[in-house]
């Protein structure tokens, strides 16, 4: 079965290049909040050789309670062995501890030790900053125009079940905020 559906048909609105300027601008607008704001910065502020997605499982475990190995695969949407992996390395690195579940053995839960959570704390501030900074630089105008797009997006491509709300779900479990666009086009629950 290909993959590959015949083109879609443009309405007038939205020329090729129009189509081709929104997907340049999404590409790079991607690669610098990975790279700039992601990667280079865990670079800049972490001791050791933390990778993006061990970033990722630190701040599923910052912001969900009673985490299984399990529940953490499912949350970052990798493989069981993969969670595994990663756990050992979290722990190696003293970021993460193993905590038995004290009314069932089998079960262990993952938990930040205080080195891992100040980590998530000083690299979210940065994060942070540095994209405020950025906003800073925008005209009101310009950050409402940012951030209604970006929202419009989100909802059309759900909406016409292109961008699936499950993979595109940052899983921020408590700390859900109620004005996430996935959160105003589902439940809560998806957060979860």
């Amino acid at each position: 079965m290909s993959l590959v559906k015949e083109p879609i048909k443009l309405p007038i609105a939205l020329s090729e290049e129009l189509l081709n300027h929104a997907e340049l601008v999404a590409q790079v607008f991607l690669q610098a909040m990975y790279t700039s704001i992601g990667e280079r910065l865990l670079e800049e502020l972490a001791e050791s050789d933390l990778t993006y997605s061990q970033m990722q499982a630190l701040r599923y475990l910052a912001t969900h309670r009673r985490v299984t190995v399990g529940d953490l695969a499912e949350g970052l949407n990798i493989s069981y062995p993969s969670a595994t992996n990663m756990v050992h390395r979290l722990e190696k690195k003293g970021l993460i501890r193993r905590v038995a579940n004290p009314r069932d053995r089998r079960q262990v839960g993952l938990l930040l030790t205080d080195e891992g959570r100040s980590l998530i704390e000083r690299v979210d501030a940065e994060r942070r900053q540095r994209f405020a900074r950025v906003l800073a630089t925008m005209s009101d105008a310009e950050r409402h125009a940012f951030i209604n797009g970006l929202s419009a997006f989100i909802r059309a491509g759900v909406g016409a079940g292109i961008l699936n709300a499950g993979d595109a779900c940052l899983h921020c479990g408590t700390s859900a905020d109620p004005t996430c666009p996935l959160v105003l086009l589902h439940s809560p629950e998806i957060c979860r």
